[in-house]
């Protein structure tokens, strides 16, 4: 082994979350048990139920975990990066694989043979309890959701010769330089080097953008085995079609790694229709942005550092104009917000948000919708609801138009509770006004949604603070806003039954008040939530809640009070350094 090769190998076991913690002497008198072996992407290191004979070090490139049994077909459990073992406790353990480890990408490893470990292990303890302690890390982020392992390499391809890919680079470059070194490899640079010059300068960069180009394939296939995470880039306003590489139409023929579409656009709100018109001709359909100037740039570098902000707004009536202070805020304070969801009224003013609406259109809207507009006027016969609730679609639909999802600026979800299945469900395609609607059905005042075979009401009923809807899709640090509150209904004076109508009207107006039909049905449909709510709480890393006790859960009229109460309250927090 020569020199060179020699300090290379101390360096990688040096920087190895299991080896790193061995004693110099250790990591070196392991070098000449370590086999250095290459997969190419797609290739399998090693298939669940197998043997375990050796531990892999990954060197470059990125390993999938996977769980083929999953009941829902096969699964990616997380995915190891460079530095990281993989294998290694079924070695300790002497039992065959639990999983099956893939190549996501091009990989170089160092193969250490089981005998040479279980050696290891027996004269260097500490080497056992980083063992244990790495695979217990690996269970608790996925059982947290969390995200295993940074991707750092990603190639953008276009989708006809028509798209300027370097261009695109070029300007997602300096954006992503806020978190580390970046380099852009095109096929000028890069095509026909060996596979240590591409791991070479993976390991100086925290980021490489390889560029590929529609007439060269070799050199494209090479670009998509090479990174973490393919960018599919195509003009919105283009006749969508076919994406040309097979290996992109759906999560499993990606090998599980995460694909982005990127929508060219021009300036302005995104043109309606364009990106369900690409999703639907991929097989699965991957994340869509929409890149119209700087700041989308930047957001889309957010969410390739796994640094994208998530917003997640909770249902609780009139008290969710607290939200729109919260928002406003939080742009006056220069805090993005690159993902937004919500419950309920929660998911109403999130739409403005994701609508790109400013500080004086989103307050306008919604004081139009919900205090002008008075949404619960069109009473009925209480055969399904207080209300017909046609009054509250008309001015969903004055508010958001056609909009579909799809179309919003910012990636959005609303949630709304599936009684037919018993699930709360996440909506991120299809039309706002519709799913709006559906998330904000409180049973007993508004009818419920019926779409296709279901019935959906109220998110609230079942989430009403979808931090783990918003943590499926955001990496980053998440700010949940829950004003939903410790809002048990009360009464002063004991009682079982009500009253004939005179002797009640005579209780009346004497100050003597029963719980309205109203409050009962909105507390309701909020409490069977909170448990989970409270557990929500907890993936947030930023977790707000505006006083709102002394206005009422359907005190419209307390519109700019809520609002004042969510700037100051937020404005408070973030100086206090919360």
């Amino acid at each position: 082994m020569d020199a060179a090769l020699r300090a290379q190998l101390i360096e990688i076991l040096e920087r190895s979350t299991l080896f790193g913690v061995l004693p110099d002497a250790a990591r070196v008198a392991l070098l000449p048990h370590l086999e250095p072996c290459s997969l190419l992407g797609g290739e399998t290191l090693f298939e669940q139920g197998q043997p375990a004979d050796a531990l892999y070090l990954l060197r470059s490139g990125s390993l999938g975990v996977f769980d083929p049994a999953a009941a829902d077909g096969e699964r990616l459990l997380g995915t190891v990066m460079p530095g990281e073992t993989v294998g290694e406790m079924s070695v300790l353990t002497a039992h065959p694989r639990t999983h099956t480890v893939r190549a996501l990408r091009d990989c170089s490893l160092l193969r250490l043979p089981g005998a040479a470990f279980e050696h290891l292990a027996s004269g260097h303890p500490e080497a056992a309890l980083a063992t244990a302690r790495h695979a217990l890390t690996r269970l608790l982020k996925r059982d947290m959701a969390e995200p295993v392992g940074n991707p750092h390499s990603f190639a953008v391809l276009p989708f006809d010769a028509t798209l300027d890919a370097r261009a695109v680079a070029e300007r997602l470059a300096p954006a992503l330089r806020a978190y580390g070194r970046v380099l852009v490899i095109d096929a000028a640079l890069g095509q026909g080097r060996p596979s240590e010059w591409f791991d070479a300068r993976e390991q100086e960069h925290r980021f490489v953008l390889y560029v590929a180009d529609a007439g060269d394939s070799a050199w494209r296939a090479a670009c998509l085995r090479q990174c973490d995470q393919p960018l599919l880039l195509v003009a919105a306003g283009a006749e969508a079609a076919a994406w040309p590489d097979s290996s992109c139409h759906s999560a499993r023929d990606a090998l599980h790694r995460p694909r982005h579409l990127l929508l060219l656009g021009a300036p302005g709100a995104p043109a309606a229709g364009v990106a369900a018109r690409w999703l639907e001709r991929f097989e699965q359909p991957p994340r869509w942005h929409h890149l119209r100037d700087d700041a989308d740039y930047t957001r889309l570098a957010r969410v390739l550092a796994q640094r994208e902000c998530g917003l997640v707004l909770s249902g609780g009536g009139a008290r969710g104009f607290a939200h729109i202070g919260v928002v406003r805020a939080l742009r006056a304070l220069g805090r993005p917000i690159d993902h937004v969801g919500g419950t309920s009224i929660g998911a109403i003013v999130a739409a403005g948000v994701a609508c790109e609406w400013d500080d004086h259109e989103l307050p306008q809207r919604m004081h139009a919708a919900f205090v002008a507009g008075h949404p619960l006027r069109d009473l009925t016969v209480p055969l399904i609801a207080l209300t017909r609730g046609a009054r509250t679609t008309r001015l969903l639909r004055a508010a958001f138009g056609a909009r579909s999802i799809e179309d919003l600026a910012l990636p959005f979800f609303c949630v709304s509770s599936n009684l037919t299945s018993g699930r709360a469900e996440a909506h991120t395609r299809g039309d706002l006004w519709l799913w709006l609607r559906a998330s904000a059905a409180i049973p007993g005042i508004l009818p419920p949604l019926l779409r296709h075979g279901a019935v959906h009401v109220d998110g609230a009923v079942m989430n009403n603070l979808p931090t783990d809807a918003m943590r499926e899709r955001c990496t980053g640090p998440i700010t949940a806003v829950d004003i939903s509150g410790d809002d048990a209904l009360s009464a002063d004076f004991d009682d079982i039954a009500l009253p004939r109508l005179p002797r009640l009207t005579w209780h009346w107006a004497r100050g003597r008040r029963w719980p309205s039909l109203f409050a009962i049905l909105v507390r309701a449909a909020m409490v069977h939530s909170e448990t989970a709510s409270a557990q929500h709480r907890t993936l947030a890393a930023h977790l707000l809640s505006p006083p709102h006790a002394d206005i009422g859960l359907l005190e419209w009229r307390d519109f700019q009070r809520a609002i004042d109460v969510g700037y100051r309250y937020t404005m408070e927090y973030f100086d206090q350094g919360g």
